[in-house]
């Protein structure tokens, strides 16, 4: 049996990352701090305390779901289990885009409107938490709340967002969701980047120290992060729209052209399209 911490253990440990206490979280979150030592203690979190904490720690309400093991029935949640393989494709695109052009793709995903019926934050996760610990709640935080479905589309975003550095296969992300698979600081810094969660916050709440310090902050990773977060609300067809836009963008890439110079993206027709690297 996987180790599976009550609630209340993974905030102490976000506290102490942040060298703050009780009575800050309190003051920032907006929960009685009677409520937050009963938490502490070992009660179960209620769905209304969750968006203060995941305010005051400035994580999403969706994901302190899953990290909190709960239902919080008033939040909308990913339907389209098909937009995954899309969802990867923007994010790869996008990532390569010069900034102008990628405030485009953002504003189209902006003004898309949602066409499905929201549905408890509730929604079976796709890995038991109790079963398989820390692994199968990064999974889910991945999969589960960002569109990912697809654990291809999953692994390629994951390859994506980090540049290389975390490549696995859709069968290891499984593993890891299942407990199969143990953790390692690399992985969990590699889903930190993808989750648009700070290094530091996730490697607490699992319990991992960093194997080196975190690198200097490059601003891009974050944005395609809140970009594949804001598009868990669309359905794959909508995605399918938005990635067809951000690929008409590519130009192609010139023959002698440096990787210094310009990022490649899709090979095709006997050649590389892509951008130039600002």
């Amino acid at each position: 049996m996987a180790n599976h911490p009550a609630f209340g253990d993974v905030l102490i440990r976000l506290l102490n990352h942040r060298r703050t206490d009780v009575a800050w979280l309190s003051s920032t979150s907006g929960v009685p701090e009677t409520e937050l030592r009963s938490l502490l203690s070992g009660t179960r979190a209620q769905a209304s305390q969750l968006d203060g904490l995941a305010a005051a720690f400035g994580l999403h309400t969706a994901d302190l779901c899953v990290i909190a093991d709960i239902l919080a029935p008033a939040l909308p949640t990913p339907r389209d289990p098909a937009a995954g393989a899309a969802v990867a494709d923007l994010v790869q695109i996008t990532m390569a885009l010069p900034s102008n052009q990628r405030a485009q793709v953002h504003w189209f995903v902006h003004q898309l409107p949602s066409q499905l019926e929201e549905r408890p934050c509730g929604t079976p996760l796709i890995y038991d938490w109790h079963s398989a610990g820390f692994g199968a709640m990064l999974a889910n935080l991945l999969c589960a709340n960002r569109n990912l479905h697809s654990l291809t589309a999953a692994a390629k975003t994951l390859a994506v967002l980090t540049e290389g550095r975390v490549y696995l296969a859709a069968s290891t992300i499984s593993g890891i969701g299942r407990g199969r698979v143990p953790l390692s600081p690399e992985l969990v810094a590699g889903f930190a980047t993808a989750l648009g969660i700070p290094r530091g916050d996730l490697a607490a709440i699992t319990g991992f120290e960093l194997a080196e310090p975190p690198r200097s902050d490059d601003p891009l990773p974050a944005e395609m992060a809140g970009l594949l977060w804001n598009c868990r609300r669309l359905t794959a067809v909508q995605v399918g729209r938005v990635r067809d836009e951000a690929e008409s963008m590519l130009v192609p890439v010139p023959d002698d052209a440096s990787s210094e110079e310009w990022n490649r993206v899709r090979h095709h027709d006997g050649r590389w399209w892509g951008a130039p690297r600002q």
